[in-house]
């Protein structure tokens, strides 16, 4: 009881102090320069657990967009169809993709930033698509379909916001020029595009070895009964 109740103790201790290191994360939307090398000189800023509750509640922000969307910019055959393993993939996946590619590009072109810098960097950036999933229900539901431009802006505006943002903590986080940014960029969208390729097909592999598995045990099987 003893042990269980320190491992408590420590979790409500580290929540309280995720929570509390969240606001700077804001901080570094409005000031993304001081903000990101902040983030990086500074152990106190960085916030790994805040950074996984961020990628968390994307996730969740999706599927809430998913199943809330107003009627008119959705379809209620998606609402019933919803997987919820595959909308967390989407929603999630290429950005930790991007924490990957990113590291292993700017690992070969002199980055100053470690991999944890990346990862809570990028999860920063995450931040306005969490924000506009949760405005674009709202909106969804009282705007009428003849209103879909402000939907639209609204939608494009926190892509923009974040990409912009994973960009900006990209060059500050491993000192680089804009030039070095971009074609930095480019390298890593080539690299995510290289794991994509990799993780469909080890997916596929592993699909056609537990498929020749069961069909090897179904032909035992009946062979054992003739």
């Amino acid at each position: 009881m003893e042990a269980v109740k320190k491992f408590f103790s420590r979790l409500g201790k580290g929540t309280a102090e995720m929570f509390k290191r969240m606001p700077f994360f804001f901080y570094i939307l409005v000031h993304p320069f001081q903000g990101f090398y902040d983030l990086k000189v500074d152990p106190k800023r960085r916030n790994i657990p805040g950074a996984v509750f961020l990628f968390v509640l994307l996730a969740f922000s999706a599927i809430f967009k998913r199943q809330l969307l107003g009627y008119l910019y959705t379809s209620r055959a998606d609402q019933l169809n919803l997987d919820i393993v595959v909308e967390i993939l989407v929603a999630v996946l290429p950005y930790l993709m991007w924490v990957i590619a990113n590291w292993c590009f700017t690992s070969l072109m002199d980055g100053d930033g470690k991999l944890v810098d990346i990862f809570c960097a990028t999860a920063v950036g995450v931040i306005p698509l969490i924000i506009c999933n949760f405005i674009a229900v709202p909106l969804s539901n009282f705007l009428s379909l003849e209103s879909s431009q402000v939907y639209t802006a609204v939608t494009a505006f926190g892509y923009v916001w974040a990409y912009l943002t994973i960009f900006l903590g990209m060059v500050v986080t491993h000192q680089y020029s804009v030039g070095k940014g971009i074609v930095t960029t480019v390298l890593s969208i080539v690299g995510i595009m290289l794991l994509a390729f990799i993780i469909l097909l080890i997916f596929y592999l592993v699909q056609q070895v537990i498929g020749f598995v069961s069909q090897l045990s179904t032909e035992i099987a009946y062979r054992m009964n003739e």
